[in-house]
């Protein structure tokens, strides 16, 4: 047996489980690559030492991870993550934790996202991406009366200014907090007004348009921190 086969596992732990650890190391440590087949079902049954029926339990368990995928009976294959597989994943361990401190604990990592989020918009926000900014400061206008239409649009519009940057990658990471904030925001029915929120909101926006990177930042800061505006 060369270092590319499997070993056969043991009942220390659940079958499944440790067969689909080991296929998932391939994957992750590039021995099998995005799109590769995976082999036959008994063949790895025979390289396992395990029944068809570990072997079934196991790809499912990747597929609900997102890492196998099968092709319509022509066998399962390697697939890459996306982005709302990610985005997903994260948005159920926020959503299931059942932390009382939760909020906090999501607007502190929102502060160290979105106020370097400000920045680059600042820098990299293209002609499109103003106009979404826009769209959105208009929804929030229009929404001012209606508490949960407004939250809603709020917080697209801090998932437009994500996308301004134009690093999918902090869309991704802040996509999922979305969810929870609108929650919770609802939830502790937070005393500043709309209109105060609105203000900063397009005091954010100003500063991007103008390339103002660090009037960005701090602009943004202050929506976090719920400041009222000058």
């Amino acid at each position: 047996m060369n270092e590319n086969s499997f070993k056969h596992v043991k009942r220390a732990n659940r079958l499944s489980v440790q067969v689909a650890e080991q296929v998932e190391e391939f994957i992750l440590s590039g021995k099998f690559s995005i799109g590769d087949k995976l082999p036959p079902e008994r063949e790895l049954c025979e390289q396992f030492g395990v029944s068809r029926t570990v072997v079934r339990e196991a790809v499912r368990v990747l597929e609900a991870k997102g890492l196998l995928g099968s092709h319509g009976g022509s066998g399962t294959y390697v697939r890459a993550l996306d982005a709302d597989d990610v985005a997903n994943s994260l948005g159920m361990y926020l959503t299931t934790r059942n932390d009382t401190a939760s909020y906090e604990k999501i607007m502190e990592v929102r502060k160290v996202l979105e106020v370097q989020n400000a920045a680059l918009a600042a820098e990299r926000v293209t002609d499109e991406g103003i106009l979404e900014l826009e769209k959105s400061l208009s929804k929030m206008e229009d929404a001012l009366d209606d508490p949960e239409k407004f939250a809603q649009f709020d917080l697209e519009f801090h998932i437009e200014l994500a996308r301004a940057t134009g690093n999918e990658l902090f869309v991704v990471i802040l996509d999922p907090f979305m969810d929870v904030m609108y929650e919770a925001v609802l939830a502790h029915n937070l005393p500043d007004p709309p209109d105060w929120t609105l203000r900063l909101h397009r005091r954010i926006f100003e500063k991007v348009k103008a390339g103002d990177s660090s009037g960005a930042a701090e602009a943004m800061a202050s929506a976090l921190d719920q400041e009222k505006p000058s």
